[in-house]
């Protein structure tokens, strides 16, 4: 695994993408989702940070699954709680201050407040 902090966000953008419309939706988000996200789009590019620690609450479970040394392992959980710090400090940044999730325009899902 590489050290690189740019490579494991690449990785966790991956696998968001490809996990979202599967593990991080609640019920009333999978037709938001039918509607919004299109072929060509991206899911990061509309779901955000909730979405994001929703699927790292389901990581623990996942990563069962894959084939990784214990070393290795180690090393990602240690860079994903890193991950997580960050966006604890910075939450004015990433997250909403209200969270409606039946709501999506300009790209983004909007809170109540937007």
């Amino acid at each position: 695994m590489s050290d690189s902090i740019g490579e494991i966000l690449k990785g966790i953008w991956c696998y968001f993408d490809k996990a979202l419309p599967v593990v991080p939706l609640y019920k009333k988000e999978h037709q938001q989702y039918h509607d919004v996200v299109l072929e060509n789009v991206s899911p990061s590019t509309i779901y955000g940070a909730e979405h994001l620690l929703r699927l790292f609450v389901k990581l623990p479970e996942l990563l069962a699954y894959v084939n990784i040394e214990e070393e290795t392992l180690i090393r990602l959980q240690q860079k994903l709680i890193y991950f997580l710090k960050f966006l604890r400090k910075n939450h004015n940044t990433f997250f909403l201050s209200a969270y409606d999730g039946s709501k999506v325009s300009h790209g983004k899902a909007q809170g109540k407040d937007d």
